[in-house]
Protein backbone atom coordinates (compact mmCIF):
# COMPACT_ATOMS: atom_id res chain seq x y z
CA UNK A 1 0.00 0.00 0.00
CA UNK A 2 1.17 3.23 -0.72
CA UNK A 3 1.78 5.57 2.13
CA UNK A 4 -0.43 8.55 1.93
CA UNK A 5 -0.86 11.52 4.40
CA UNK A 6 -4.02 12.18 4.67
CA UNK A 7 -4.27 15.64 5.33
CA UNK A 8 -1.04 16.51 4.22
CA UNK A 9 -1.57 15.50 1.12
CA UNK A 10 -4.73 17.94 0.57
CA UNK A 11 -2.49 20.58 1.81
CA UNK A 12 0.29 19.64 -0.54
CA UNK A 13 -2.48 19.35 -3.69
CA UNK A 14 -4.06 22.78 -2.55
CA UNK A 15 -0.27 24.57 -2.59
CA UNK A 16 -0.14 22.72 -5.77
CA UNK A 17 -2.94 24.44 -7.68
CA UNK A 18 -3.56 28.01 -5.46
CA UNK A 19 -2.40 30.97 -7.23
CA UNK A 20 1.55 31.51 -6.11
CA UNK A 21 0.46 35.10 -4.53
CA UNK A 22 -1.92 33.09 -2.69
CA UNK A 23 1.03 31.05 -1.54
CA UNK A 24 2.54 33.78 0.81
CA UNK A 25 -0.89 34.20 2.21
CA UNK A 26 -0.69 32.57 5.79
CA UNK A 27 -4.81 32.40 5.96
CA UNK A 28 -4.91 30.63 2.84
CA UNK A 29 -2.40 27.73 3.73
CA UNK A 30 -4.11 27.45 7.09
CA UNK A 31 -7.35 27.32 5.54
CA UNK A 32 -6.20 24.28 3.12
CA UNK A 33 -4.73 22.29 6.22
CA UNK A 34 -8.19 22.72 7.89
CA UNK A 35 -9.92 21.39 5.25
CA UNK A 36 -13.22 18.90 6.63
CA UNK A 37 -15.80 17.60 4.20
CA UNK A 38 -19.49 17.95 5.13
CA UNK A 39 -21.47 15.00 4.72
CA UNK A 40 -24.14 17.46 2.42
CA UNK A 41 -21.07 18.51 1.26
CA UNK A 42 -19.78 15.36 0.04
CA UNK A 43 -23.46 13.90 -0.92
CA UNK A 44 -23.54 17.21 -3.41
CA UNK A 45 -19.69 16.33 -5.06
CA UNK A 46 -20.71 12.69 -5.41
CA UNK A 47 -24.33 13.52 -7.36
CA UNK A 48 -21.89 16.00 -9.48
CA UNK A 49 -19.50 13.89 -9.86
CA UNK A 50 -22.22 11.28 -11.12
CA UNK A 51 -23.36 13.41 -13.69
CA UNK A 52 -19.95 13.98 -15.05
CA UNK A 53 -18.98 17.34 -13.68
CA UNK A 54 -15.55 17.73 -13.49
CA UNK A 55 -14.83 19.81 -10.64
CA UNK A 56 -17.00 17.63 -8.67
CA UNK A 57 -15.26 14.73 -9.64
CA UNK A 58 -11.86 15.74 -8.68
CA UNK A 59 -13.40 17.04 -5.61
CA UNK A 60 -14.04 13.48 -4.61
CA UNK A 61 -10.99 12.29 -5.44
CA UNK A 62 -9.10 14.50 -3.24
CA UNK A 63 -11.90 13.50 -0.36
CA UNK A 64 -11.15 9.65 -0.79
CA UNK A 65 -7.31 10.49 -1.33
CA UNK A 66 -7.31 12.03 2.49
CA UNK A 67 -10.38 10.28 3.90
CA UNK A 68 -11.81 13.50 4.67
CA UNK A 69 -15.75 12.14 4.65
CA UNK A 70 -15.20 8.75 3.43
CA UNK A 71 -13.11 6.11 3.90
CA UNK A 72 -9.03 6.39 2.17
CA UNK A 73 -8.89 4.88 -0.77
CA UNK A 74 -6.37 6.18 -3.55
CA UNK A 75 -7.89 3.70 -6.22
CA UNK A 76 -11.24 5.65 -5.57
CA UNK A 77 -9.44 9.01 -6.00
CA UNK A 78 -7.55 7.88 -8.69
CA UNK A 79 -10.60 6.62 -10.83
CA UNK A 80 -12.55 10.23 -10.21
CA UNK A 81 -9.29 12.44 -11.37
CA UNK A 82 -9.35 10.02 -14.65
CA UNK A 83 -12.90 10.94 -15.16
CA UNK A 84 -12.50 14.44 -14.25
CA UNK A 85 -9.53 14.68 -16.35
CA UNK A 86 -10.91 13.17 -19.40
CA UNK A 87 -13.36 16.46 -18.75
CA UNK A 88 -10.76 18.19 -19.47
CA UNK A 89 -10.41 19.53 -16.07
CA UNK A 90 -7.03 20.69 -15.53
CA UNK A 91 -6.59 20.61 -12.02
CA UNK A 92 -7.58 16.83 -12.07
CA UNK A 93 -4.82 16.39 -15.08
CA UNK A 94 -1.99 17.65 -13.00
CA UNK A 95 -3.28 15.18 -10.46
CA UNK A 96 -3.31 12.53 -12.53
CA UNK A 97 0.23 13.19 -13.39
CA UNK A 98 0.89 13.05 -9.74
CA UNK A 99 -0.49 10.00 -9.14
CA UNK A 100 1.49 8.38 -12.02
CA UNK A 101 4.40 9.73 -10.62
CA UNK A 102 4.37 8.52 -7.12
CA UNK A 103 1.70 5.51 -7.91
CA UNK A 104 -0.90 6.81 -5.60
CA UNK A 105 -3.70 4.40 -6.50
CA UNK A 106 -2.43 3.38 -9.80
CA UNK A 107 1.00 1.95 -10.81
CA UNK A 108 3.60 4.24 -10.98
CA UNK A 109 4.53 5.66 -14.54
CA UNK A 110 6.61 8.23 -15.35
CA UNK A 111 5.44 8.31 -18.51
CA UNK A 112 1.54 8.57 -18.18
CA UNK A 113 2.86 11.37 -15.52
CA UNK A 114 4.56 13.12 -18.11
CA UNK A 115 2.10 12.63 -20.34
CA UNK A 116 -0.50 13.84 -18.12
CA UNK A 117 1.56 16.90 -17.17
CA UNK A 118 1.93 17.50 -20.44
CA UNK A 119 -1.94 18.14 -20.99
CA UNK A 120 -1.66 19.98 -18.22
CA UNK A 121 0.83 22.55 -19.51
CA UNK A 122 -1.30 23.10 -22.10
CA UNK A 123 -4.57 24.16 -20.20
CA UNK A 124 -6.03 27.70 -20.16
CA UNK A 125 -5.78 27.86 -16.58
CA UNK A 126 -2.60 29.56 -16.10
CA UNK A 127 -1.60 28.21 -12.81
CA UNK A 128 -2.13 24.79 -13.62
CA UNK A 129 -0.35 25.01 -16.63
CA UNK A 130 2.90 27.16 -14.81
CA UNK A 131 2.79 24.14 -12.19
CA UNK A 132 2.84 21.37 -14.94
CA UNK A 133 5.64 23.07 -16.62
CA UNK A 134 7.59 23.40 -13.81
CA UNK A 135 7.08 19.34 -12.87
CA UNK A 136 7.64 18.55 -16.43
CA UNK A 137 11.21 20.55 -16.43
CA UNK A 138 11.97 18.67 -12.75
CA UNK A 139 11.29 15.49 -14.60
CA UNK A 140 13.40 16.18 -17.26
Amino acid sequence: MTNMPGKQFIFMCGLMLMPIGAMASSDATSALSSISVTAHTLANWRAGAEHGYGPDQYRLGLAYATGDGVPQNLSEAAYWWRKSADNLYPQAELMMGNAYAHGWGVSRDINRAIHWWKTAARSEAADVARRAQFLLDSAA
